[in-house]
């Protein structure tokens, strides 16, 4: 398997990928992803309508660049993660989003993960019959 920052300079790469795993307080795991994928042994889910996660900013003061918040848009027609919210709680979940390199026609990663955000989900900002939105601050740091 070849590295990210190798394929990255390639001309032609496979599918550049964010998956994005959620742990509730209860210990209930959600994986998602704009495409569904396979990783790891979990089917990520094809629910991430829209997300921020490369709003990169600095820290001026320690000279690192950080995420310091993700904001996650996604998919809510089933009312899946609305049921989520009345059962489990999102507030404290933890939220980690990995990249890596796919081939969506082999079904398979080409390329290692590289954890970008890991942080503490807040409260739903909003809850739609058809959308879903979340948030979560980063704790890497």
């Amino acid at each position: 398997m070849s590295s990210i920052y190798d394929l990255k300079e390639l001309a032609v790469t496979d599918t550049p990928l964010l998956l994005f795993t959620c742990v509730l307080q209860n210990g209930h795991a959600e994986y998602w992803s704009t495409h569904q994928v396979t990783y790891g042994g979990n089917v990520y889910a094809p629910l991430v309508m829209k997300h921020n996660l490369f709003e990169v900013q600095t820290a001026s003061d320690q000279g690192v660049d950080a995420i310091p918040r993700v904001s996650l848009t996604m998919a809510n027609a089933d009312s899946h993660f609305s049921e989520l919210e009345r059962s489990a709680g999102w507030k404290g979940a933890t939220l980690t989003a990995t990249f890596l390199f796919y081939n969506l026609l082999q079904s398979s990663a080409t390329s290692d993960a590289a954890v970008l955000f890991q942080g503490m989900v807040n409260p739903p900002d909003q809850s739609t019959e058809s959308l879903f939105q979340l948030s979560a601050v980063n704790r890497m740091n």
